[in-house]
């Protein structure tokens, strides 16, 4: 059995959601005051929209976890509306980035491929394919319904070699 861990977009869309729920906390903590500070308010607004800024390069280049920028994040927004529930939903978003992401598998075995993603699964028998070609870390599934299917591979599994990896699908599909 062959096991591929693919890459995929997750981390972009992940972006996407982290920095709109930051702007959102920087702009309530500039339209609620819970407290007559204003300047505290202002401090976390600022925080809130340079981390919503550079919420790109905060998770990839400095790989910090989406759990804790969105804890800080709730902190700032706590700090400047005293709102729990705003504050609450900051870190179960992160809670739920953090336990339900999963990255997405291929294994491919004697009774066909199987596609492992976060949220559904789908398997193919050998029939479904004219052919399938590990070249370069990117996985090429021919589907016989005119579909080309190709998967930028992440990891590869323990001792999988392109040539035997591509001679074991080339003899299930040939039959």
């Amino acid at each position: 059995m062959y096991v591929f861990t693919i890459k995929d977009n997750g981390g972009s869309i992940n972006a996407v959601v982290t920095r709109s729920l930051l702007a959102l906390g920087g702009i309530a903590s500039l339209l609620y005051h819970g407290h007559e500070y204003l300047y505290i308010n202002i401090i976390a607004a600022v925080a809130l929209f340079a981390a919503a800024l550079f919420v790109n390069r905060l998770l990839t280049q400095y790989k910090i976890p989406v759990l804790v920028l969105m804890t800080a994040g709730a902190v700032f927004v706590l700090g400047a509306t005293l709102f729990i529930p705003f504050a609450a939903l900051l870190i179960a978003y992160g809670l739920l980035a953090k336990t339900l992401y999963t990255a997405p598998v291929v294994k491919i075995h004697s009774q066909g491929v199987q596609i492992i993603k976060p949220f559904g699964n789908k398997e193919h028998t050998w029939t479904e394919f004219n052919n399938i070609i590990l070249k370069d870390n990117l996985l090429t599934l021919d589907f016989r319904n005119n579909t080309l299917l190709q998967l930028l591979v992440a990891e590869i599994s323990y001792g999988t070699d392109e040539q035997s990896f591509n001679e074991f699908c080339s003899g299930f599909i040939g039959l």
